[in-house]
């Protein structure tokens, strides 16, 4: 029976309610998860000198409170009544989709919203990403890609036609193009084989090993470091080899379940393990090579896990193009925090946050610019590498440089990133 659309008000209701219980989901858990840790700060270095107290660890909990409900019931306006994201037809409006996949897809980038904007809070406060939001995020965005692969992102398929012009159907953005219809396409042998499921085996057991690291179902204490500086993890004990080994042996019974059913959902679900390992090796690949420029570590490992758990929900082609974003706010941030801190410290998370909502919300402008560079694997590997590189060498010479040199260079690497920007935009469109 298909979901009825309870209309202007009923949504909107439904939405505030979602928004609110959401709200009060991130300051009770990541507000204490926080609070906590100012505890600990304190008793580790009292007095003046602590760096924070509980009260600013949280901040204003009914002003978090307010800003999910908006954020919420915002997402739901653009994506539900307004069909935002949704593909156009020849004639401009939106194609048309049964209201449970919208509906769906909203409350899916709600709580991928909440994940994220948890990852940034605590990555802005202890320069962190835990493993409590990243491993339980990446396994329900599996579990929700196997159960409703169509709250993947939209995108239209071409269905050719005989003796008339290729007719525009709505579909979901998967690992090679359109999902449905691409396994539509491979007909009677388009069932899953036993080769996708070695591949999806191996993609699993890649997000296994880096993403939940020797520290996993463990909880770092913060301490600070230093007289009144910023707090960073401290070291932990060896955790417990078996949480870990039986997640693996979870995960592989998962994935081949998944496979014996096979269908649109292993389809769904192959799409979000090749997300995760594309997009977060795009990021171990930056992290490494800015960590060889510099001579130290540029950037946490929860900066990969974090894009790991997007790629899950969104797919790869999506969370690239956030990596891409992701880049140009860090730049941004970089060049007020210099300016008004001289602080050259800066976390990474929040720029891939708001790189993942930017896409998320201007989905279908930014799919639109964008679509003919993926469908190009010379060029998008050739970007990939370049940005990579790039970063690596860009770090290099930013580690050699002058106080003000490296303002004025940071000013011109936000002007060229931002112009290379709109070029691209300029050119795809």
């Amino acid at each position: 029976m298909p979901l009825p659309d309870p209309g202007l008000l009923g949504g909107g209701l439904a939405a505030a309610l979602i928004g609110g219980a959401l709200g009060v989901a991130q300051t009770s858990i990541t507000g204490r998860w926080l609070a906590a840790c100012a505890r600990g700060l304190e008793e580790e270095a009292p007095g003046p000198s602590s760096p924070a107290t509980p009260a600013e660890a949280v901040g204003p909990s009914s002003s978090i409170r307010w800003a999910t409900l908006a954020v919420v019931v915002g997402l739901w306006w653009w994506e539900v009544r307004c069909f935002g994201q949704l593909p156009s037809d020849a004639a401009g409006l939106p194609l048309v989709v049964p209201f449970a996949a919208v509906a769906g897809r909203w409350l899916s980038h709600a709580i991928l919203f909440w994940l994220l904007s948890a990852a940034s809070w605590i990555d802005f406060r202890y320069r962190v990403i835990p493993d409590w939001v990243t491993i339980p995020g990446f396994l329900a965005g599996l579990f929700l890609a196997w159960l409703l692969p169509e709250t993947l992102l939209p995108v239209a398929a071409e269905v050719a036609r005989p003796f008339a012009t290729p007719l525009l159907e709505a579909d979901v953005l998967g690992w090679a193009g359109p999902l449905g219809h691409g396994l539509a396409g491979r007909g009677a042998g388009g069932e899953a084989t036993p080769i996708m499921l070695v591949v999806a085996l191996a993609l699993f057991t890649v997000w296994w090993v880096v993403g939940t690291g020797p520290d996993f179902s463990a909880v770092a204490d913060a301490v600070p470091e230093g007289d009144g500086g910023a707090a960073v993890a401290a070291p932990l004990p060896p955790a417990p080899w078996w949480p870990r080994l039986a997640l693996l042996a979870a995960g592989w019974l998962a994935v081949a379940g998944a496979w014996a059913i096979g269908g649109l959902r292993f389809e769904g679900l192959l799409t979000a393990l090749v997300g995760a390992v594309v997009t977060g090796g795009i990021v171990w690949g930056t992290r490494a090579g800015a960590s060889l420029a510099l001579g130290r570590e540029a950037m946490g490992l929860g900066d990969v896990t974090l894009m790991a758990m997007v790629g899950a929900w969104l797919g790869w082609q999506a969370s690239v193009l956030a990596c891409f974003l992701g880049v140009l706010f860090g730049l941004f941030h970089a060049v007020v925090q210099i300016v008004r801190h001289r602080d050259s410290e800066l976390p990474f998370g929040p720029g891939l946050c708001m790189g993942t909502a930017t896409v998320v919300i201007g989905w279908r402008p930014l799919w639109q610019a964008a679509a003919a560079t993926f469908a190009e694997t010379g060029q998008l590997v050739g970007m990939v590498v370049a940005v990579v590189v790039g970063t690596a060498l860009s770090l290099w010479v930013w580690a050699s440089l002058g106080p003000v040199a490296r303002r004025v260079a940071l000013a011109a690497m936000v002007l060229l990133g931002v112009l290379l920007f709109c070029w691209l935009l300029v050119l795809q469109g």
